[in-house]
């Protein structure tokens, strides 16, 4: 009873989840009607975004010991986000090579996407050319990049800092009580998320993509409990997977209802807090890896790569072939969705690096379009259990030990 008890939430979210997919199963696109309710939800999140990205991380950098510390932080979480990157990519490859997505399918590919536009200056995502700019959620990047920069100087003031370093402490405590306020409605606002989605994408299970789509559905399951628990162990043992899969289910149902990574930063900083990440650690990875950490988005630029591949006659175990997938995935994954137009940032590293015509963009696209929803997941979900990796190498093995579960 006790378990139900504490997991309670978790199991309504869980319901709303299954009943508003079944709504969208039944009712199809019919169920967009419900589409006022899903955005009032979404906008609530959005509205969180912001303002809890740049207190969080100012209040938790201008708490820290040094600046030594700080750096350290970084330099591991992003050698973290390599390798577990580096690692979804090849993991999809091994699926690609045994289920070979594509094979057989004959598909007519003449329709071409208009105003294909990507801004490829990828340093442009760490600045913006207005001060107002750094508070909207299409630049985050440049959001955090500011707010490492003010907690740096609260840090470097020392005592004089104190003040308003405990001012941004409280406020970062304030827009977490905000956001529980929101997931008061969560279970109606992912109810109608997921049936929306159900009834506008459902149908685009069939078809000659239906192969690739449900391959990499099922690659992606599998990719999302065994990653996790890696991670998780190896960042605190058994313990650290319980902690994981006691607190992951809100941001896991928030991200494939939203397809956001964005929208479920708040629920994933909650996650990180219940399971004991400390505030140095939590409230760098969860928004840095929003925006830099996607292992769901390699796994589906391998799979368009070898749906590709075996459609147009190309043999995609080429090591060269493997190689440049394995590297166009890790690139790309880490600036699309960051920079203006990041959605095509995929498309169009794929056609630069293996020469496809331009008219695979709309195949591309719609793998995309129709497998967001899991990527997202695995995205938002893996920089929570990447924190805990982060966690043991900044605070010692035991570091979950000090800290009642």
């Amino acid at each position: 009873m006790s378990f139900l008890k504490n997991n309670k939430s978790s199991f309504i979210l869980l319901a709303s989840m299954f009943i508003g997919a079944g709504v969208g199963a039944v009712w199809g696109k019919g169920a967009l009607v419900m589409q006022p309710l899903a955005d009032l939800f979404l906008n609530l999140l959005y509205c969180c975004v912001v303002p809890m990205i740049f207190v969080s991380i100012v209040a938790s950098i201008s708490k820290m010991e040094s600046m030594q510390k700080l750096g350290r932080i970084i330099g591991i979480m992003m050698l973290i986000f390599v390798v577990t990157q580096v690692f979804a990519s090849v993991y999809m490859v091994g699926i690609s090579a045994i289920s070979s997505p594509g094979k057989g399918a004959i598909i007519q590919m003449t329709e071409q996407v208009k105003d294909l536009k990507s801004n490829m200056n990828i340093l442009a995502m760490f600045t913006v050319n207005d001060f107002t700019l750094l508070w909207s959620r299409k630049n985050l990047m440049a959001l955090i990049i500011a707010g490492i920069m003010v907690g740096t100087a609260l840090l470097s003031m020392g005592e004089r800092g104190k003040n308003l370093a405990r001012l941004f402490d409280e406020a970062s405590e304030m827009v977490m009580h905000v956001v529980n306020y929101v997931m008061k409605i969560a279970p109606i606002g992912l109810g109608v998320l997921f049936a929306t989605l159900i009834g506008e994408y459902g149908s685009q299970f069939t078809g000659p993509l239906a192969q690739a789509l449900i391959v990499y559905c099922i690659a992606a399951v599998v990719y999302y409990f065994f990653s996790n628990t890696l991670f998780a162990y190896i960042g605190a043992g058994m313990e650290g997977v319980k902690r994981y899969y006691r607190y992951c289910i809100p941001p896991t149902l928030t991200s494939l209802g939203t397809c956001s990574s964005a929208a479920t930063i708040p629920l994933s900083l909650e996650a990180a807090d219940k399971c004991g990440i400390s505030n140095d650690v939590r409230d760098l990875c969860i928004p840095l890896g929003a925006n830099l950490h996607k292992d769901g988005a390699c796994l589906i630029t391998i799979l368009k790569i070898a749906f590709l591949c075996n459609v147009l006659g190309i043999n995609f175990m080429d090591p060269v072939i493997i190689f440049k997938a394995v590297v166009c995935a890790t690139l790309a994954s880490m600036v699309m969705g960051a920079i203006p137009a990041g959605g095509y940032v995929g498309e169009l590293f794929v056609i630069s690096l293996f020469g496809f015509p331009p008219a695979t963009i709309p195949v591309m696209v719609l793998i995309g379009t129709i497998t967001d929803a899991p990527a997202t997941a695995i995205n938002v979900t893996g920089d929570l259990s990447s924190a805990f990796i982060v966690e043991r190498y900044i605070n010692g093995k035991d570091w979950y030990k000090k800290i009642a579960a």
